[in-house]
This record gives C-alpha cells, structure tokens and sequence, in this order.
C-alpha cells in the first residue's frame, strides 16, 4: 500500500473512533458515519489483498525460477541422450535440443514440452541410451509445476494491481466523506474548544512532507511547523 494512503485511511480511523464517541442527532452526521465505516472496511479488505497478491508474485516467482533451473537440467539430459539415439530416429536431434537461456518462460515451456512429448514417443529407444525409469514423468510433473507458477504470478500481479487501483477510489470517496464530517463537526463544536481541538487532532493527516526534515542554516535539523 502506498504511504500516503496508509496515511489516509489512518487519519479516517481516528475520525471514525472520535464521532463513534461523540455522537450526533444530525442525519447527515450519521449517514456520514455509516457510510464511512463500509468503506473503511473495504479499504482493509483491498488493503488484505494487495498484499496477498504481491506475496504470490513473490512466491511464484521464487517457484518459477527454481523449476526452471530443474528442467533446463532435465532436458538438458534428455538432449544429450537424443544426440546419439538420432542416428536410429534422425528426429530426435530436432525436437530435443537443450532450452536456451535467454529464452521467455513461455517460449522455454513450449519447447521443454515439445521435447518431453518426443521423448515420450521414443521412450524405449532413449531408455536404452540411458533414460533413467520415471525419468519423463518427473519431467511433465516439473513442467506442470512451472506453468502453474507462471499463472500464479499472473493471477497474484493482477490481484494486487485490481486491489491498488480500487483502493484509490475508495480513499477518495473517504476522502470526501471526512470533509462532510470536517464540516459538521467545526460547526457543532464551534463552542467547545477542547473538542473541537479533538477533532482537529483526530482529522489531522501527518503528510510524508511534513515529516522530512529541514536542516535549518547552522543548525540542528527540525521539522517543519504543522
């Protein structure tokens, strides 16, 4: 979640504390309330699943790499085998090759399955060459792993993108929200100083800039004044 609108939300759980004890028989105020604390509950909930979707980005992205590393060295294997068992099935030498670095996940799964496929149709033939026994089905279990992995990090990117492009909207909207109650409440409180000072304190938002700090000309370094 971005800092200013943890920031934000923050700022709008302090509001919500502070009119949940100061009631008001204003409809609006109330209105305000209700419909400030649905949206807080949503801004928790995208909140819950921007995370989520960044640590299965992350997840699978660990994941990927790992299978990928296996499976270059599979078929790598199986390639070496299909060298000298081309002589018996010149196709071998084409449709088995060792999976080149720089490739795209997706172009590498493409052809590992190509060459496990092939592999498969001359399994007897690559067996004698030395093909370990369940040597193909290990093969199309990593492959399987590694192409559920890149949907994993699709579906995880997309969940935390779809959750941070809401979550925006839903901050405006209490935004607006708290503005309505700003107003209300500097009116209602006009002639109590001591709560209204506590709805200011509460309606206050410490914005990123005014937390860096100013070095003052031969000076200690201090905060700019709120």
């Amino acid at each position: 979640m971005r800092f200013d609108i943890r920031r934000k939300l923050d700022m709008a759980g302090r509001v919500r504390d502070f009119c949940r004890t100061h009631g008001s028989q204003n409809p609006g105020h109330t209105d305000a309330v209700a419909r400030l604390e649905e949206r807080l509950a949503r801004a928790e909930a995208l909140a819950k699943q921007e995370v989520a979707g960044r640590l299965a980005v992350a997840g699978a992205v660990i994941n990927k790499e790992q299978l990928r590393q296996e499976i270059q060295e599979t078929v790598a294997l199986l390639a070496g085998l299909a060298g000298p068992a081309a002589r018996e099935a010149p196709e071998l030498a084409v449709a088995i090759a060792r999976p080149r670095v720089q490739l795209s996940h997706q172009v590498f799964l493409t052809r590992a399955r190509v060459a496990a496929d092939t592999g498969s149709t001359h399994k007897e033939l690559l067996a004698r060459y030395g093909m370990p026994e369940n040597f193909l089905t290990d093969l199309g279990a990593a492959l399987d792993n590694f192409e559920r992995a890149l949907n994993e990090k699709h579906n995880g990117r997309a969940a935390h993108v779809g959750a941070r492009a809401e979550l925006d909207a839903v901050t405006s909207e209490i935004m607006l929200i708290v503005r309505q109650l700003d107003a209300l409440n500097r009116f209602h409180f006009r002639k109590d100083a001591e709560s209204l000072a506590a709805w200011k304190s509460a309606r206050d938002v410490a914005w990123p800039a005014q937390d860096k700090e100013v070095p003052p000309v031969g000076g200690e370094a201090q905060k700019p004044a709120a």
